[in-house]
């Protein structure tokens, strides 16, 4: 047993089967003051009165400077049981890896806080919805919280509303409407906004998300859902106008935030704030994030640039935007001018296999493209990571708790909802409240389903890339199958598996969906591998700690229906060499069967993220690793039968 304390309280304790209890939260940034129980660790920290207790025996408490010292060349500090070995380690980078499993402080993230919270409606001043039955729905908006009066855009250089229902105002005077939850206390607390998407305009869409607002209210963050219905209803190339409206929406914080005397005076900690949308609001947080780094922006070819400055009525923006986070969102039904839209912020996006609206998943080419490899820098890294998580079962509309049921739905109501709300809950505490452990769930969907947190029979699909990463393989500097990719001095070989380069995107009714280069390998027989051979000088591995990539099963005949496939991947430094087996990291299931068109498989690709430590143990130099092979020797999983067809894309070392 090793226990780290804090004062008299257990803070982090290693038990000798290697699982680890966490009291608090550990942050590799921490700006707000640590509370009771938590431990701050970052680069160049120094641990001070620790008291260390090793098998019943009190040692001396410890006092040193991290990262002096390297007791491995890939770690920083370990932590080592007598007989069991490394069981946690420091790495140079600032981050705590842990071995076993982790028993921790985390709670359930879709279990309700602590924080009380009042609830608010914002609107303009003098909307009149009553007089209208088609509007009758809106009316919730003709009253808000007194001090929660809001102002009116102009958003008619992006937008035109529908010619049904008949509104009050026109595109030129929009009101800014929300329905608000807001924790009790003194603050500052992080923003989330949240946005519907398209739906019948005599449905108000807007607190459809309220399970949502309250449960990241009731965890200390003000969230609020923004009304676009005026845009709802037949209407078309409007999603840059969703964006506009998002932004505003935030400014009207920004506005409260420096209002001395408002209730939310100071209240509001805009250096943290999450942006959401459902649909084609969805589409829209990705345009809002585009947006919110400009000061004008020409809307369509020819039109006159609009100013994003405050001049005119519209901005400045150029807001903390630390999550873009989309629903089930739609892709390409507006176009900025300069071309489809690249995200740069930290991107999330949830989609379900059983989606009768946007079937085909074309948000997943918007994931494709954002944090893109540079060609001319590829060692350059990406402003922020990217997550994404495919739930089998899901559908459209049980994202929002007032649209009808979706057509021919494999998960309820509550088992949809439950899986929202462990992931946003999760990216919202791990992002805003800096409770970097949440965030695990986006790099291994498993976290979710050890824990209990979402049932193993609900089948999830995840990917992640951080923002460090090198690629030794992306496929997109050429579609020679020998070539890996620039800078790594390497070659491959396919002599002995059937190997094809080739582009992902099989249109919206074939398997593949995406907009990415990527490998196809196909095996009949075990044995069959796919090798990448380093040259000398090796792979500059740096404080780079996991082998990465995405894999995932084709629809090809080599595949069996609904069972999963796996191969082992091993690192050779020439001397020693080790290996694990895919599925041991994460499954690689059949692809799900989506809604529309009925028969099409869809393949999304699940990311396996091996620790290079697994090797180091093992003896493997990862500083001087000379192949990497990947083998197909397994029969598919639960059969006897040999052979397969998968995906590969993004062949790296990440963080």
């Amino acid at each position: 047993m090793l226990k780290i304390k804090k004062g008299s309280q257990d803070v982090i304790t290693i038990s000798d089967s290697g699982d680890v209890t966490f009291s608090g939260y550990y942050q590799e940034n921490a700006p707000r003051p640590l509370q009771t129980g938590e431990l701050r660790i970052t680069k160049n920290s120094t641990v001070k009165l620790a008291t260390v207790t090793a098998g019943g025996r009190r040692d001396t408490h410890l006092e040193k400077r991290l990262f002096e010292m390297a007791l491995l060349p890939l770690q920083g500090l370990q932590f080592k049981h007598q007989s069991l070995g490394v069981q946690a380690e420091l790495h140079p980078d600032g981050d705590f890896y842990l071995k076993g499993k982790v028993t921790n402080a985390l709670e359930n993230p879709a279990v309700a806080g602590s924080f009380a919270f009042s609830q608010v409606v914002y609107a303009a001043p003098g909307l009149d919805y009553s007089s209208n039955p088609d509007l009758a729905e809106y009316v919730v908006f003709q009253t808000p919280t007194p001090g929660y009066e809001t102002r009116r855009i102009d958003i008619s250089d992006f937008a035109d509303l529908p010619s049904f229902p008949t509104w009050s105002f026109t595109a030129a005077n929009v009101p800014i409407n929300g329905l608000l939850r807001i924790p009790q206390g003194t603050g500052p607390f992080p923003l989330c906004l949240i946005v519907h998407g398209n739906h019948s305009p005599q449905e108000n869409s807007t607190p459809g998300y309220i399970y949502l607002l309250e449960l990241l209210a009731s965890h200390g963050i003000i969230a609020g859902s923004v009304d676009c219905n005026f845009l709802n209803g037949f209407n078309f190339g409007e999603n840059d106008g969703r964006a506009i409206v998002h932004l505003e929406h935030v400014k009207q914080f920004q506005i409260w935030n420096q209002q001395s005397g408002h209730p939310l005076f100071g209240k509001v900690d805009l250096s943290d704030v999450m942006i959401a949308g459902h649909s084609r609001g969805g589409e829209g947080v990705g345009h809002a994030s585009y947006f919110n780094r400009l000061n004008s922006v020409v809307p369509e070819p020819g039109d006159p640039p609009v100013p994003l400055d405050g001049s005119v009525g519209l901005g400045p923006y150029d807001f903390n935007l630390k999550a873009v986070v989309a629903i089930a969102p739609t892709e390409n039904q507006y176009q900025p001018v300069g071309g489809r839209v690249i995200i740069k912020d930290n991107y999330i996006i949830l989609h379900g296999s059983r989606d009768g609206d946007v079937w085909d998943f074309q948000g997943y080419q918007t994931y494709d493209r954002a944090h893109p490899i540079d060609l001319g820098n590829p060692t350059q890294e990406a402003e922020g990571f990217k997550a994404l998580l495919w739930i089998y079962g899901a559908n459209h509309n049980f994202f929002n708790s007032v649209w009808a049921q979706d057509d021919n739905p494999f998960l309820s109501r509550s088992e949809q909802e439950n899986v929202a709300k462990v992931y946003f809950s999760a990216i919202a505490q791990g992002i805003l409240l800096r409770r970097s452990q949440y965030l695990n769930l986006l790099k291994d969907f498993q976290l979710s389903q050890h824990t209990g947190w979402i049932p193993n029979t609900i089948r999830l699909v995840s990917q992640y890339q951080d923002q460090q990463r090198l690629f030794i393989a992306h496929y997109e500097e050429d579609s020679i199958l020998t070539t890996p990719s620039p800078p790594v001095n390497a070659s491959i070989d396919t002599s002995n598996i059937t190997a094809l380069e080739l582009s992902f995107n099989q249109g919206s009714s074939g398997n593949l969906y995406q907009q990415t280069q990527g490998l196809k390998a196909d095996w009949d027989v075990s044995g069959n591998k796919y090798v990448i051979n380093i040259n000398s000088g090796g792979l500059p591995t740096g404080k780079l700690h996991l082998l990465a990539l995405r894999t995932g099963q084709s629809n090809d005949s080599k595949n069996l229906i609904d069972k999963l496939q796996n191969f082992t991947i091993t690192l050779s430094d020439g001397t020693h060499s080790y290996s694990v087996k895919a599925a041991n990291i994460a499954p690689l299931p059949y692809p799900a069967d989506i809604r529309f068109p009925r028969g099409i498989r869809r393949s999304v690709m699940q990311t396996l993220r091996i620790p290079l430590r697994l090797f180091v143990e093992q003896g493997v130099d990862v500083y001087n690793i000379r192949q990497i092979i990947f083998l197909f020797d397994e029969p598919i999983i639960s059969t006897t039968t040999y052979g397969g067809s998968l995906y590969f894309d993004e062949i790296q070392l990440s963080h």
